[in-house]
């Protein structure tokens, strides 16, 4: 985020809202948890260049989230696994004895 807070205001751009390192990190974490308003992407469609960066932004969180969603998944895959492996060594125990 800091990083694209950086490069958004560094932007040659007029908007407000983006106005400042803090000030653009705030309006990229309100795009991230949906709270940036309608109103305020109809203003920055008058920016192509902070249009592009905001792009990138969105597209580059989307796959973070998603990559950091596949490996809960596939850590939650391995400890269930580990877990059947052990109740299936159990029931063979018992089937044994």
């Amino acid at each position: 985020v800091l990083a694209f807070a950086c490069a958004v205001s560094a932007l040659e751009q007029d908007n407000p809202d983006f106005a400042g390192i803090p000030n653009s990190a705030l309006q990229l974490y309100k795009i991230t948890l949906g709270m940036f308003s309608g109103s305020n992407f109809d203003i920055m469609m008058d920016y192509p260049a902070l249009m592009v960066a905001i792009f990138a932004y969105v597209v580059t969180t989307v796959i973070f989230m998603l990559n950091l969603l596949i490996a809960q998944l596939n850590c939650s895959y391995q400890s269930t696994y580990q877990d059947m492996l052990g109740f299936a060594r159990l029931n063979r125990g018992k089937i044994v004895t």
